[in-house]
């Protein structure tokens, strides 16, 4: 194989790892960036009520409170789901992207929270006017009918035992107040739930009036609210996110192994006018070897990229580059690789540990490169584009490291057959004269016996042929032995 089509392969190897350790950046910084919303939500949602006493301000801090918990669950399920803060102080507190509103009521007394959200339209205009003549439409109907009940976790039992009186006791005499009781006990909950499994966290109302204070003052930690992605992504999220990058490496990996055969075939056929059936099968093979190998390269670097970027396996693996993560998963697998095939005999002690070596070389040169391509292009585009300064950087690193790995090899073989050096047992020297030489210079060589069992064979008659005797004259031949490459890693005589 040539070193233009060694470094390449390296390429495709760096780069689908590359792909889907970026990929887990990205997964980690979206659950980073909406733990960030919501603690610049809540230390700001009390700028309008600075002199308001806690029971006042905690109903409002709940509102973000509900909403952020929220889209950090779907963030961390890798969810669309999101749930945002109607700031207005209208009609709906919370509104959502998939259909549902919800109206937060944060009460100590359960009685005063039942009575909020079962309010008529015409309670709640002699509420706010004061007034008890109603000119409005549907005096009865629930002023914030369709809409979702959402109340502080310790209470919600309490408050349902309130409805659910409320509907019994006028069930007969007044049916329509019953059934606005019923609407209203049907819907509440404790916690936004989305149609695609994301939910938030419930809060009691101390909890409630704790965060309230702590708004007030700035100092809402999320760490000590649980809300750090240490302990938001565990193992199985983890798990789910790697194979989704693993498979966007896969097919990252397929593109790019089948890429220069298609190439080859519509060159051929464009020349030749016929299609090569052999070269079809190659992009078969490239195809089924590059999806299985970017694959679990893809997998593996994005769960160790995700593990330390979390913080699961500890807080000084945080600021690891994402991009050495996955230049190091390549190589150890490599390495992996080379140790099964030497276990397997497929390969000589020599060839792993050149393998291994050229693995590291290439690996090197593929990193330096594309962390320099990275720079440059950040520079001078968005930071989103740093992957893709990576990959071109990358792909010569990956070519260069190749080149400059056939020439160093070539010049420690050159210097290994003329001083006799091993070069810490990578080159093998092999001081027997072989067969074929010691042939060719009339030296009469034997094999042990071998018993082997005979074998009835039939008698066949063969008609004799004549054959003519040719006269060749005697000639003198010498051969010089010199010691050279004879097999990988191994210099002996030829």
């Amino acid at each position: 194989m040539s070193s233009f089509a060694e470094g390449f392969d390296a390429f495709i190897s760096q780069n689908s790892a590359a792909v889907a350790s970026d990929y887990g950046v990205s997964y980690i910084e979206s659950i980073e960036a909406e733990i960030s919303s919501l603690v610049n939500s809540i230390n700001n949602s009390t700028r309008n009520f600075s002199l308001a006493p806690l029971d006042s301000v905690k109903g409002f801090i709940a509102e973000p409170w509900y909403a952020g918990t929220h889209n950090i669950d779907a963030a961390v399920k890798s969810l669309s789901a999101r749930a945002y803060v109607v700031d207005d102080n209208g009609l709906v507190d919370i509104i959502t992207s998939w259909g549902d509103n919800y109206q937060s009521k944060i009460n100590k007394n359960p009685i005063v929270t039942a009575n909020q959200l079962a309010v008529t339209n015409e309670g709640h205009f002699r509420i706010r006017h004061g007034d008890s003549s109603y000119t409005g439409d549907n005096p009865t109907s629930l002023y914030y009918d369709g809409q979702i009940g959402l109340v502080a976790t310790d209470k919600i039992d309490a408050i349902r035992d309130v409805l659910q009186r409320r509907v019994l006791t006028n069930h007969e005499i007044r049916p329509e107040v019953a059934e606005n009781y019923r609407k209203v006990l049907d819907t509440l909950t404790d916690r936004i739930r989305s149609n695609q499994g994301s939910e938030s966290i419930p809060i009691t109302e101390t909890e409630a009036r704790e965060l309230a204070q702590l708004a007030k003052m700035n100092g809402f930690d999320p760490e000590e609210w649980g809300l750090r992605t240490a302990e938001l992504v565990n193992l199985e999220y983890i798990m789910s996110q790697a194979f989704k990058a693993g498979l966007s490496a896969a097919l990252l990996s397929v593109i790019l192994k089948i890429a220069p055969e298609v190439c080859g075939i519509i060159c051929k056929l464009i020349k030749n006018g016929d299609i090569d059936v052999a070269a079809f099968k190659r992009v078969g093979l490239a195809a089924v070897k590059g999806g299985t190998e970017g694959f679990i390269r893809g997998t593996i670097a994005a769960g160790i990229t995700i593990a330390c970027k979390s913080g699961v396996i500890g807080e000084a693996f945080k600021s690891l580059d994402p991009f050495l993560i996955a230049a190091i998963t390549v190589t150890v697998l490599s390495t992996v690789k080379n140790a099964c095939m030497l276990s397997f005999g497929k390969i000589n002690k020599h060839e792993f540990a050149r393998k291994s070596i050229e693995s590291l070389v290439i690996m090197v040169s593929a990193y330096g490169f594309g962390t320099a391509g990275a720079i440059v292009v950040s520079a001078i585009f968005p930071p989103v584009a740093a992957l893709f300064g990576y990959m071109i950087g990358s792909l010569v690193g990956s070519i260069v490291g190749s080149f400059v790995w056939n020439g160093i090899y070539s010049c420690v073989l050159s210097f290994c057959v003329d001083s006799g050096c091993t070069f810490f047992g990578l080159v093998e020297h092999d001081y027997i004269i072989p067969t074929d030489v010691l042939e060719s210079i009339g030296v009469k060589v034997f094999e042990y016996r071998k018993v082997e069992p005979l074998r009835y064979k039939p008698r066949q008659f063969q008609i004799k042929q004549v054959q003519l005797k040719q006269f060749e004259p005697l000639r003198v031949s010498i051969n010089f032995l010199r010691r050279g490459v004879i097999a990988v890693g191994v210099i002996g005589y030829q």
